[in-house]
């Protein structure tokens, strides 16, 4: 699935890519940029895993997570190209 972005003041290409585990270099040439054109105000297409989105709360773990979704921990963690996760980050629970 696309959705498109808007870059937000002070927000770097890494931070972006976090939030939404992706790839740097993926979200790069899918927009046909370098990292020097990253800007507040750009819009970035970003191509989103097909899955169930899910924001991690305080307290969650990816065990917690994996058990409430009922898949295996590394289902989640390889379907998001991550080792770990944090507070705020977006993950997509594959279906």
């Amino acid at each position: 699935m696309l959705y498109i972005y808007k870059v937000k003041k002070d927000e770097s290409l890494q931070d972006v890519c976090i939030k939404y585990s992706v790839f740097k270099d993926d979200l790069l040439s899918l927009n046909n940029i370098t990292e020097e054109n990253v800007r507040e105000g750009l819009l970035l297409v970003i191509d989103i895993p097909d899955g169930k989105r899910y924001v991690v709360k305080p307290f969650d773990t990816i065990t917690k997570i994996a058990n409430k979704f009922n898949i295996p921990e590394k289902e989640i963690l390889d379907f998001n190209n991550i080792s770990q996760i944090f507070l705020g980050q977006i993950l997509y629970i594959p279906i």
